[in-house]
């Protein structure tokens, strides 16, 4: 079951188109990271003493930039697969043919909806890499935890899928698209405010934090990202509190990471009840 959903995701033009983007993307960074690289040598070289950046915060300013592009696109990815993965199995009337096998149908239910996840979270995992290694390769560092950064990638992707397959069972795919990516947006805005609040407390009013705290809980994906960012920007850099919005402003508490996993599942399972009671 996994892997025939496997077979006809590699066969989705949307896959394809992304993983042209991704490849493109990486060569304009590329391109843009070694442009940045050499005019730094130039200035150091003419005006040593303008040379205030550490290679470090250089890296970090690079890294900041490259993620929001990767997250929108590695989000938008596995929102369409996601939505469509059961309904068109539904409407296609394949989803009889499934059930019909001698199987459970939380094995069907899974088989058909894990794959948009584990596709979308392979070409994140190659993308990311490609950005951090394209920095280090021009700005040397060392990042805070990669393992963080994969965990924590798993963690926000999952939040992300496990959130429009159940969406995708009770509106259809166009609405629980639209639902799924207004929720990720709010969490993204609503998270870089949260860091800001972290980074300075007295700058945002109480009540926003809490509305930033809430959002968090009832929506935790932003989290799982963040815990991406955390894990690859470097350990030595200073700057990190004028990238607040868009990074990280302190280490990010594993009980976060968790808990989205805990969400997830907890999410995964209504989704399952939903699937198990429909009359296919």
């Amino acid at each position: 079951m996994f892997v025939n959903s496997m077979e006809q995701l590699l066969h989705r033009k949307i896959l394809t188109a992304s993983i042209i983007v991704a490849v493109v993307f990486l060569g304009f960074y590329f391109w843009g990271v070694s442009a940045a690289a050499s005019a730094l040598e130039e200035q150091t070289k003419d005006y040593p003493e303008m040379n205030i950046l550490s290679p470090a915060d250089t890296a970090l300013g690079a890294l900041l930039t490259a993620g929001p592009f990767a997250s929108m696109l590695i989000t938008a990815l596995v929102i369409v697969l996601g939505s469509s993965s059961l309904p068109d199995e539904i409407s296609g009337g394949r989803i009889s043919l499934w059930l019909s096998l001698p199987q459970s149908r939380l094995k069907a239910f899974l088989g058909i909806s894990l794959a948009p996840l584990a596709v979308s979270f392979v070409l994140s995992l190659i993308l990311f890499a490609g950005i951090t290694v394209i920095t280090y390769d021009f700005f040397q560092f060392t990042p805070r935890g990669l393992l963080l950064a994969v965990v924590s990638m798993a963690a926000w992707l999952s939040v992300i899928w496990t959130t429009v397959i159940t969406l995708s069972l009770v509106m259809g795919k166009i609405a629980s698209m639209l639902v799924t990516f207004f929720c990720a947006g709010v969490a993204s805005m609503i998270g870089g405010i949260y860091e800001i609040g972290r980074m300075f407390p007295s700058e945002i009013p109480a009540g926003l934090q809490n509305v930033a705290k809430t959002v968090m809980i009832l929506f935790p994906a932003d989290r799982g990202y963040r815990g991406v960012l955390y894990g690859i920007i470097p350990r030595d850099a200073i700057l990190s509190e004028s990238f607040a919005f868009f990074g990280v402003s302190t280490s990010i508490p594993f009980w976060q990471i968790l808990y989205c996993f805990g969400w997830t599942i907890f999410i995964t399972i209504l989704g399952y009840q939903l699937f198990r009671k429909r009359d296919f």
